[in-house]
């Protein structure tokens, strides 16, 4: 008999500093080279197959916001995608069923995807884009109302409509 495997969704927040290196928001503790240009990661995850990596770096910030747009469209609709700010690849998210999501990354002939309960991506999401948000208006203080204003944003669109 087999049980129900919880998916297991991780999804982190990574900047580049000045060496190039990518470290986990949560230890960036150095000014960002170029407010304007944020450079990083956002790395999702759903029982070990990364949708996003750390090799699909790019404006992190701007990542984030298409983020939100995408979730923010899931609300009224069955699919949200979005392309990367400055590379060809593609993020996706499709509805299956009642409860399920497909997250999707289409780069040329790299296709990454899982399917993950929907309650679960607006959970994970929401708690790592707060966290990415409110640690950038420390990083960035000349943008932090922007910062504030897209993670409210962020807040709302996970809210779900039936609960």
């Amino acid at each position: 008999m087999k049980s129900e495997e919880k998916i297991v969704l991780e999804v982190s927040s990574f900047l580049r500093d000045s060496s190039g290196a990518l470290l986990p928001i949560e230890q960036a503790d150095f000014s960002i080279p170029d407010p304007s240009y944020v450079e990083g990661a956002l790395v999702l995850s759903a029982n070990g197959v990364e949708v996003l990596s750390l090799e699909h770096w790019d404006y992190v910030d701007q990542l984030w916001s298409y983020v939100v747009n995408m979730l923010e469209s899931l609300k009224t609709s069955d699919s949200a995608s979005t392309g990367f700010p400055d590379q060809p690849m593609e993020l996706k998210f499709t509805r299956k069923g009642s409860y399920g999501v497909l997250v999707q990354s289409i780069a040329r002939d790299d296709k990454r995807s899982a399917v993950v309960e929907e309650a679960e991506l607006l959970s994970v999401l929401r708690e790592a884009g707060v966290r990415f948000f409110d640690r950038m208006q420390e990083l960035v203080p000349r943008s932090a109302s922007s910062y504030a204003q897209e993670r409210e944003r962020l807040i709302l669109s996970c809210q779900r409509s039936d609960s």
